[in-house]
């Protein structure tokens, strides 16, 4: 896979993140996190499998891609869109915010902002009946523009 002058920017900045976070960054994560980048949208883990054995011929099994998953979102280079059961890459990893994704149920094209504010009101309001919120999963669904123009 050739990597374009940004991705390559962003999977040595990843290195650099997992090196300050205490973590090995080892060249499955490196592959991975730059098959993310490089594919538009989520993408489900085992198409991201598929698309690993065809482009990079690598070979994972579902379990150790899970975990390189999970430790690509740690550290805040991945994100999981939960009603989806997919991935994605965080093209912003540097910046802390809140992801809210924007997920088209016609065509599946899924976008994201960046948002602080719905989430700390979210978790004030939680804790205001005792609620500790441990993490957010925000996702909006509907059509892009694309769909909602073809419609």
């Amino acid at each position: 896979m050739h990597l374009h002058h940004n991705t390559l920017a962003l999977v040595n900045a990843a290195a650099d993140r997992a090196r300050a976070a205490g973590q090995r960054w080892t060249p499955q994560r490196a592959t991975v996190y730059a098959a993310l980048l490089s594919t538009k949208g989520a993408i489900g883990a085992y198409d991201l499998i598929d698309l690993l054995a065809r482009l990079q011929a690598l070979t994972l099994k579902p379990a150790s891609l899970y975990r390189t998953l999970d430790d690509l979102q740690a550290l805040g280079l991945v994100v999981k869109i939960e009603s989806l059961n997919a991935w994605r890459a965080c093209h912003h990893p540097h910046q802390e915010h809140q992801h809210v994704f924007l997920v088209c149920d016609g065509c599946g094209q899924t976008d994201e902002i960046a948002d602080h504010g719905a989430a700390l009101h979210l978790s004030q309001s939680a804790a205001a009946l005792g609620f500790k919120t441990n993490r957010h999963v925000l996702e909006l669904h509907g059509n892009c523009s694309s769909c909602v123009t073809a419609a």
